[in-house]
């Protein structure tokens, strides 16, 4: 059915979309609902609100009745009027918005796109970043509310008393923070304590709705001037009410742990923090468009965010996304997912030079039939954390220097690539430990074993096969002890939040902390280190503190070692990679990649390569290699993927 629409979806030569007018009621206890549909000129737009809201249950099943009225682009000899079903979690946001005397102008897809017209679909996606960024405000519907009213008040109360600098890294003061703790209960007990973590709970319950983890409301509210979140009766700013839920995600974790956490082990966190930092670069004029931008939130919509129809793991973040002519993708729902997939890998190495997304194409067991094996399957999470993350290229890799990718191809339909690079080394022993099944709950030592690890090299290295290692000088043991940890750890790849005075590549620092781990932790439990620091800490305390940080970063970071392999070359380099890897798989620097690159030969034989994995190999991460081996243009390798 299309309603108020064109017949191929398009009205040249305007750009232009469809607005909706809720009216009033005509009796205070009506619900029916009654809504006029036009075309508007985009740019030349009467002011209007746009709704960042989940479709909830694919079932439209409820009747609204919309007026189509003709309009200066479409011109109609009367208005003709329809019976619309619409979704139920829709229908309650559109009573809630209702206003009893006036009618409210909002932009809402479900019934501002016709959905069963591809063609002004494909038109009218294109269109979405531009809609949200010049409606007057975006309101965020997560749905009705089922709190108590004594709550509802305690979290509105806490947000009107609190010294809040919206958007800003710090989420509050230290007054901000003991606010914070009387809201959910820390240090309090009895009754006290048990509403805390009743209001924690509900809190929680809020990051877990759906709202959180679908794929377009990330740009839907990054791009918006400013937003408000309804939850039932319930109205706040949206820059307020996330800085909230940033701040008692950050009180939980620091005063309950990771592994009791329930702020950070709800669905919503990391997208909520996500959509925090990206609000907070687009305040202060900072590029929110770009590579980086771009490759970051795929990475996070692979992991977090949902999508009905896989493209839009890849539409909905167009706004993000390179506009450069030759660069910009244009949604087609009619596309294969693969083409789509592999049109958007290709435009986004030949518009920048840089192998970067190939961090995201790690597959895992179930890899969609079709897609080669340089392309992301960006409908589906990643095995593991990659070695770069958030802001792509915040670590400081830089193994392949400054050179770039030149394409050599402009055909968006191929399933090759051809990239050229260096050949460094082949994985010659990996290390049996694998990292499937540990839990944010478990210690350093529990995670691994460091002696034992760095036996094992010492072992590896003695092998009669490792004979082409070069022959290092006596060394300390604790020298290959920090080249293990340090290793493990991938220097810290992926982490945004390091203590301030902990370099990457503080080795010493990261090694005594694993060293005093139980000093550490018995310190803690016995109240001796209490989070943050102040200025009345003695220098005892502030030493415990440091250390204590140290710690949480290091468990933080963890994570980059799941569903990876700790590895020696046949070169006698550490390395950690996805557990994909092989012995005998070749270990490349590849022309615009900022890690090292592992290929498998084809299987068939020829000259083509597969794409395995990108890895971290200790020393070999800010282009070491080139000197040593003697690396130039000149004598540079071509590798074809497939």
């Amino acid at each position: 059915m299309s309603y108020g629409g064109s017949e191929d979806g398009e009205t040249s030569p305007y750009i232009s979309f469809k607005l909706l007018n809720i009216l009033p009621p005509i009796t205070q206890s009506d619900e029916e609902i009654i809504c006029e549909l036009s075309w508007k000129s985009l740019y030349n737009a009467p002011k209007y609100e746009a709704l960042s809201y989940t479709w909830g249950t694919t079932a439209q099943d409820q009747p609204i009745q919309i007026r189509t009225i003709s309009s200066q682009f479409l011109p109609s000899s009367s208005p003709t009027t329809e019976i619309v079903h619409v979704t139920k979690h829709l229908r309650a946001a559109l009573l809630r918005l209702r206003q009893n005397t006036v009618s409210r102008r909002v932009w809402i897809d479900q019934l501002c796109i016709d959905q069963n017209n591809i063609t002004e679909k494909n038109a009218q996606v294109k269109l979405m970043a531009d809609i949200y960024q010049r409606a007057q405000q975006t309101v965020v519907w997560l749905g009705e509310s089922d709190m108590l009213d004594v709550d509802k008040e305690a979290i509105i109360s806490a947000t009107e008393r609190m010294n809040f600098r919206p958007l800003e890294r710090e989420y509050s003061t230290l007054e901000d923070q003991d606010i914070l703790t009387d809201l959910i209960g820390f240090k309090a007990q009895g009754d006290a304590h048990s509403i805390g973590q009743r209001r924690r709970g509900i809190l929680a319950g809020l990051l877990n709705r759906p709202w959180f983890t679908r794929a377009w409301v990330y740009q839907e509210v990054v791009v918006a001037q400013r937003g408000v979140v309804l939850c039932g009766s319930i109205k706040m700013d949206m820059d307020i009410f996330i800085n909230l839920l940033d701040g008692v995600c950050e009180l939980d974790f620091r005063e309950a742990g990771e592994a009791a956490s329930i702020m950070h082990s709800s669905k919503g966190y990391k997208p909520m923090y996500a959509i925090r930092e990206a609000r907070f670069e687009s305040r202060y004029g900072l590029s929110l468009f770009g590579k980086s931008r771009w490759l970051s939130t795929l990475w996070q919509a692979m992991g977090n965010l949902h999508a009905t129809n896989p493209r839009d793991k890849v539409y909905a973040f167009l706004a993000f996304a390179d506009s450069k002519e030759e660069a910009r993708i244009s949604p087609s729902y009619g596309k294969p997912i693969t083409s789509v997939y592999t049109d958007a890998t290709l435009r986004s190495i030949s518009s920048v030079g840089s192998l970067d997304v190939l961090e995201l194409a790690i597959k895992g067991d179930k890899t969609r039939e079709g897609l080669p094996s340089w392309v992301p399957d960006f409908s589906k999470p990643l095995p593991s954390q990659p070695f770069m993350t958030h802001n792509v290229g915040s670590t400081g890799f830089h193994a392949s220097r400054d050179s770039t990718h030149t394409s050599t191809t402009s055909n968006t339909e191929s399933t090759s690539l051809t990239v050229r690079g260096h050949t460094l080394s082949t994985v010659a022993f990996i290390h049996p430990m694998n990292f499937h099944n540990h839990k944010p709950s478990q210690t350093l030592h529990d995670w691994f074993n460091l002696a034992d690890v760095t036996a094992w090299v010492e072992s590896v290295q003695r092998h009669p096969t490792s004979s082409n290692f070069p022959e290092n000088p006596e060394e300390p043991p604790s020298t290959l002890k920090m080249k293990v940890l340090r290793t493990l750890f991938a220097e810290g790849a992926g982490s945004d939040d390091k203590p301030s005075n902990l370099r990457y590549t503080d080795s010493e620092a990261i090694l005594q902390v694993y060293e005093n781990e139980s000093s550490i932790l018995s310190a803690k439990a016995n109240n001796l280190i209490e989070m943050p620091f102040r200025e009345t800490d003695s220098a005892c305390i502030t030493a415990l503190k440091i250390q204590y940080s140290y710690y949480q970063w290091m468990r933080k970071v963890l994570k980059i070692m799941l569903n990876k392999k700790f590895f020696l070359s046949a070169d006698g380099s550490l390395g950690l990679a996805y557990e994909a890897i092989r012995e005998g798989d070749l270990i490349c620097i590849l022309y615009g990649s900022k890690t090292p690159t592992v290929l498998r030969k084809a299987d068939y034989g020829g000259d083509g390569y597969r794409f395995v994995a990108q890895c971290f190999v200790d020393e070999c991460m800010r282009g070491e290699p080139y000197e040593e081996r003697g690396w130039t243009e000149e004598n540079a390798a071509t590798f074809t993927l497939i």
